[in-house]
C-alpha cells in the first residue's frame, strides 16, 4: 500500500458540473482499493455548494479531503474572466487557482511531510496547479510527481494570433515542468502525441482516457418529435466554447424544423437571452443526479456534443461522450475545425459529425429521423470503460 496525494482545482460539492470531476473521482475509486488516498481542491468564492450531482458520497469514505478556502476573488481575477483575454490568460495559467497556489503548496509540504506521500497526482486545469511541481520537488527529492493533463495546455490552442507565447510557455516553463515530473498523464490521443514530441523519455508517458463508469439501461423515445440531449453546461456567449446560438440561429426561422425537433438541455445553466430561452424547441432543465442523467440519455433520438470554438476543437474529447458511448443512443458532434472527437465517432460508427462552418445545420436537421433503434454494443467498446483505462494508472502507482 502507499499513501497518494492528488490536487485538483474543484470537487463535489463545490463544482457546478461532473465534466471536470469525473476523471478524478475514478483515479480515487480505483487507488482507494488498495492504496490510502488523500485530496486537496480549493471550494469557490463565496463557498456555494451544488451538491454531490449524483455521485454516491459513500464512495468518498476514507478518502481524506482537504479544501481550500478561496476568498481571494479580486479585481485581478475578474480580469482573469474576460472572454476576450481569456486564452491568453490561460496559456499563462492565471485562472481560479492562481491567487491561492501558495496555500496548495503550503497544505501539500504539510500533508507530504506528515503522511509520508509517496505519490502526488495533480490534474489540470487550472493550470496554475501545475506551478506546484517544483517548488514540491525542491522540498521533497524522493516523490513521484504524477502530472495529469485532462486537457492541453500550451499545446491546446492552434491559432496564429496565440503562437509566440505559446512557444514561451511551451519551451521555457512546461517543458521545466514536465522535466520535474515522474509520469505524465494525458486524455486524449492529440495531447499525448504532442507531448510525445516534447518529453524526451517517451516511457514516462501514458494515455489514459476518460470513460465510461456503467452502461445504463436502453430505453427508446416512442414520441413524434426527434429528441436531441444534451447535458452539460453551454452558453450563449458568441465567445464560448459551448455556443447555443450556433443551433438557435440554424433553425430560428425554420417553422417546420421547430415543430419536428426538441433541444433538451440538461445541466446548471444560466441562459440569460430571452429569446432563446424561450424558444419553443428548446427545453432548458437542472442538472440531473448522474445515474438519473445516464438513464435519461438512453431516452434520447441523438445525443449532441457541441464545441464552437475553432482553435480549440483538435483534442477535444468531451468526458460525457463516453457516458453517450454507453448509452447507445447516436451522438451528433456539431464542431469547427479539426476535432479528435469525430474521428472517434466515425471510426466506432457512432452518428453524425457536422462542421457547422462547411456544412449547412439546418438542412442537416431537415434530414433527421426518429431512432427507434440503440447503436449495437459491441466488444471494443469496452476499451473505453474507466476501469479498463485506469488500469495503466495502477501500474504505475504500486
Amino acid at each position: 500500500m502507499s499513501k497518494v496525494l492528488i490536487i485538483t482545482g474543484q470537487f463535489v460539492p463545490f463544482t457546478k458540473s461532473l465534466g471536470g470531476i469525473l476523471r478524478v473521482y475514478s483515479f480515487i475509486n480505483s487507488l482507494k482499493k488498495k492504496h490510502e488516498v488523500y485530496l486537496i481542491v480549493s471550494k469557490p468564492p463565496k463557498n456555494k455548494r451544488y451538491g454531490y450531482l449524483g455521485i454516491n458520497k459513500k464512495d468518498l469514505k476514507g478518502v481524506n479531503i482537504y479544501y481550500i478556502k478561496n476568498n481571494k476573488y479580486n479585481f485581478l481575477q475578474s480580469i482573469f474572466n474576460l472572454n476576450l483575454l481569456r486564452n491568453i490568460f490561460y496559456l499563462l495559467g492565471l485562472d481560479y487557482a492562481f491567487s491561492i497556489k501558495n496555500d496548495y503548496v503550503n497544505l501539500s509540504n504539510e500533508i507530504i511531510k506528515k503522511k509520508k506521500i509517496k505519490y502526488l497526482i495533480i490534474s489540470s486545469p487550472p493550470f496554475s496547479l501545475f506551478y506546484l511541481v517544483k517548488k514540491i520537488r525542491n522540498k521533497f527529492q524522493n516523490i513521484k510527481i504524477i502530472i495529469d493533463y485532462r486537457d492541453g495546455w500550451s499545446t491546446r490552442f492552434n491559432n496564429i494570433i496565440n503562437y509566440p507565447l505559446k512557444f514561451i510557455v511551451k519551451n521555457f516553463i512546461e517543458k521545466k515542468i514536465l522535466k520535474n515530473s515522474n509520469y505524465v498523464l494525458a486524455t486524449t490521443f492529440k495531447i499525448y502525441s504532442k507531448l510525445n514530441k516534447i518529453i524526451k523519455n517517451k516511457k514516462k508517458i501514458f494515455l489514459i482516457r476518460n470513460g465510461f463508469f456503467i452502461r445504463p439501461k436502453r430505453l427508446i423515445n416512442r414520441g413524434k418529435k426527434i429528441r436531441i440531449g444534451y447535458f452539460g453546461l453551454i452558453s450563449e456567449h458568441h465567445s464560448s466554447y459551448r455556443n447555443i446560438r450556433v443551433i438557435y440561429d440554424s433553425i430560428k426561422n425554420n417553422k417546420l424544423l421547430q415543430n419536428k425537433i426538441i433541444f433538451e438541455f440538461y445541466g446548471n445553466n444560466e441562459i440569460r437571452d430571452k429569446y432563446i430561452r424561450r424558444f419553443k424547441p428548446f427545453k432548458f432543465n437542472n442538472n440531473l443526479p448522474y445515474k438519473r442523467a445516464l438513464s435519461k440519455m438512453t431516452e434520447m433520438d441523438y445525443l449532441l456534443v457541441l464545441h464552437t470554438e475553432r482553435s480549440t476543437s483538435e483534442e477535444m474529447v468531451t468526458s460525457k461522450f463516453y457516458d453517450y458511448l454507453a448509452s447507445g443512443t447516436h451522438i451528433i458532434n456539431i464542431f469547427s475545425g479539426k476535432n479528435e472527437l469525430g474521428e472517434l465517432i466515425k471510426k466506432l460508427n457512432l452518428g453524425y459529425n457536422v462542421n457547422y462552418e462547411k456544412n449547412n445545420l439546418e438542412k442537416f436537421f431537415l434530414t433527421l429521423k426518429n431512432k427507434t433503434k440503440k447503436i449495437k454494443w459491441k466488444k471494443n467498446f469496452n476499451f473505453y470503460s474507466r476501469d479498463y483505462q485506469n488500469k495503466k494508472l495502477l501500474k504505475i502507482i504500486k
